[in-house]
């Protein structure tokens, strides 16, 4: 069969400079934009020019050539984005079998239509940012499409290994009959290209098994802190009543016991009792029992840990969202704010302040809790530590998206703010 020419090492630098940045915008930049462009064109230059210079190198060398440029992508994911080493090594090995993808499909069918033009050739070019264009995007706008999801990956160091093998297994096999072969026919490179689109498809298919393995831990997690608030409204509900049960047979005690001595130590000893009592009754009363419910329980710990909470509600707003719901957002921000405040030494600044009303047509829950360090907020807008949450606020996220909702986090002043906005609905 007739020899083809093999692929401008131009071409192949340029693909696996494109795949490169691809993935990189799927994760975090670790520097400005400004500044990330700037290393990004320095970065694809140099590359550009190390595979023009190793074009021509004994076949011996040109496996350790390949190793270092696939090394030089490996390393500009990692230091160019907020990444772990695991996380770049795995989409290192996406990139590059891409890369390797686009290279093979674009000189096929270059070979097929004019076998005698150079790459130099100005239908070449315009040929190569077609297919690269068109293959790119198209893998472009279905990772963007994933990212959308609200899972986050952790890979694994057992996904990372298999992402590797996968990627040098594929490019052994679909560069096998190279080294059989002094000249590459266009059956060679129509096998590579078939490998090479199995090794995007495997590799696709780990990604999405991955991507579904962090939502399904998600959505458990969110479940976990769901049930978790049910139970602890009921548990409350119940202790509450009994603790009003009693706090009224107390009261009936003191009013007999006054009513028949009339001593001034026994009057003082009654003061201080009904002082007691009143301190431990936290009951609120928002229009909304389960509201109700969950503000006294919260109150009644807060006593007991020292934590000054006060509160201003309208119950009644809520009356449109689920026993459920109500737990999910009341209960999971207070327990985040009385984790936080928990540990403050001072017990002055042991403050949360809670506040829910209307405004122009949106129902505002407000919670603040004194905060003395920062919190720093991920891309996803939720804490990147533990302190205020986690997986359990973006339960709470997912509650008001859930009826066309917003939340939002701020730290300002040594002061933690979450914010929820619900659409107010009016009741016929």
């Amino acid at each position: 069969m007739t020899a083809v020419p093999d692929i401008p090492r131009l071409y192949t630098a340029l693909a696996e400079c494109l795949a490169t940045l691809l993935y990189a915008r799927q994760l975090t930049p670790r520097y400005s934009a400004r500044r990330s462009t700037v290393n990004s064109l320095i970065w694809m230059a140099g590359l550009a020019v190390f595979m023009q210079l190793t074009g021509s190198v004994p076949l011996v060398l040109w496996l350790p050539c390949m190793v270092a440029a696939i090394g030089s992508m490996y390393l500009f994911l990692w230091r160019t984005c907020e990444t772990t080493p695991l996380e770049a090594g795995y989409y290192c090995a996406r990139a590059f079998i891409l890369a390797e993808l686009a290279a093979s499909v674009e000189w096929q069918l270059h070979c097929a239509l004019w076998p005698q033009r150079t790459g130099r050739d100005p239908l070449a070019v315009l040929l190569l940012v077609l297919v690269y264009g068109v293959l790119l995007t198209a893998v472009y706008w279905m990772e963007k499409r994933r990212s959308t999801q609200p899972a986050k990956l952790h890979i694994s160091p057992l996904g990372m290994l298999t992402a590797v093998i996968m990627a040098i297994t594929v490019f052994a096999v679909s560069n096998l009959s190279f080294v059989n072969n002094n000249e590459a026919t266009m059956s060679i490179r129509y096998i590579r290209t078939l490998v090479d689109l199995a090794g995007v498809l495997i590799l696709t298919v780990q990604h999405e098994q991955l991507r579904e393995s962090a939502l399904h831990s998600e959505l458990t997690a969110m479940d976990d802190v769901l049930r978790r608030q049910y139970e602890q409204y009921r548990q409350s509900k119940e202790n509450i009543k009994l603790i009003n049960r009693r706090y009224h047979e107390l009261k009936v005690q003191i009013a007999t016991i006054r009513a028949e001595r009339d001593q001034a130590k026994q009057d003082a000893a009654l003061a201080a009792m009904e002082s007691d009592i009143r301190r431990y009754e936290a009951e609120n009363k928002t229009g909304n029992p389960v509201l109700d419910t969950l503000l006294t329980a919260k109150s009644l710990y807060c006593q007991q840990h020292g934590i000054n909470m006060t509160c201003v509600a309208d119950g009644k707003l809520l009356d449109f969202l689920s026993t459920g719901e109500i737990c999910t957002i009341v209960g999971t921000a207070l327990d985040n704010a009385t984790e936080s405040v928990a540990a403050e030494p001072d017990p002055e600044k042991k403050l949360i302040r809670v506040a829910i009303y209307a405004q122009n047509g949106f129902v505002m829950l407000r919670f603040e809790n004194y905060c003395a360090q920062p919190v720093e907020l991920g891309p996803d807008g939720l804490p990147l530590r533990s302190a205020h949450g986690g997986y359990d606020l973006k339960s709470v996220r997912a509650a008001a998206e859930a009826h066309g909702g917003t939340l939002t986090l701020h730290w300002e002043n040594e002061w933690f703010t979450l914010r929820v906005l619900l659409p107010q609905k009016n009741e016929l």
